[in-house]
């Protein structure tokens, strides 16, 4: 009988470890969904540039949307429909790019800076990953302005974009 019962604890305590793992290997799953959404909508971000390369050139791109700030409501309009000028295009493609960047990460911002007559744009991208922990430290790459999130909550990384 004590054989049987000292069995069962070493059976739970297995079950219970395994649970632990479940709960572990759903979180990892969830973070990489989130590297990955933010890995399309930079690339969307680049591919937009690239399309209105002018409006890079012209340093139109200079654009950062903080985590509080609210989505757009509704996408620019130019003022000619049939003849957009490159600063009316990268305003459309902000708001659409903003729309879509809340879409796959609810609680998330941008910085976005591309100097006029430069060959490359830095985009950072921040977004909440759930519970931190306590000990955590903020992720410095989110210290830098105007992102400035000092919140181990948050998640974000960084890139070079050649357009």
């Amino acid at each position: 009988m004590i054989e049987v019962l000292v069995s069962l604890t070493v059976v739970a305590f297995g079950l219970l470890g395994l649970a632990g793992l479940q709960a572990r290997s759903m979180s990892f799953q969830k973070d990489s969904f989130d590297r990955k959404a933010a890995a399309e909508v930079a690339a969307q971000m680049a591919e937009r540039v690239r399309a209105n390369y002018d409006g890079f050139t012209g340093g139109n791109y200079n654009l950062t949307m903080l985590p509080a700030d609210p989505t757009p409501n509704a996408i620019p309009v130019c003022a000619d429909p049939q003849n957009c000028t490159a600063a009316e295009v990268a305003a459309r493609d902000w708001a659409m790019w903003q729309i879509d960047l809340r879409r796959r990460l609810p609680v998330s911002g941008a910085y976005l800076v591309a100097p006029a007559n430069s060959t490359q744009m830095r985009l950072i991208m921040a977004w909440q990953e759930g519970k931190g922990d306590d000990n955590q430290a903020a992720d410095p790459i989110c210290s830098v302005a105007p992102v400035n999130i000092n919140d181990p909550q948050y998640r974000c990384f960084s890139w070079i974009l050649h357009p």
